[in-house]
């Protein structure tokens, strides 16, 4: 195999790749979406903390800059 085909090869993979990364973080914005509107909408159970809980929050994911450096790191 010469080196040409090759990098074209590898080239074609790397579209391949960018093009679904790009399909991959369209579908997790519109997930997101979804569970933002259901969390604002009362209507659906168990998409709102319970009396005297609070929400769950997953470390770096829209979070003030200072609680991430308040938390100690790994």
């Amino acid at each position: 195999m010469e080196h040409e085909e090759r990098a074209q090869q590898l080239e074609h993979e790397a579209d391949r790749m960018e093009n679904e990364s790009e399909r991959i973080g369209e579908h997790i914005d519109d997930a997101r979406r979804d569970w933002e509107a259901k969390e604002r909408d009362r209507r659906v159970p168990g998409a709102q903390p319970g009396p005297g809980q609070e929400e769950d929050s997953i470390p770096g994911v829209e979070t003030d800059e200072d609680e991430l450096t308040e938390q100690p790191g790994p």
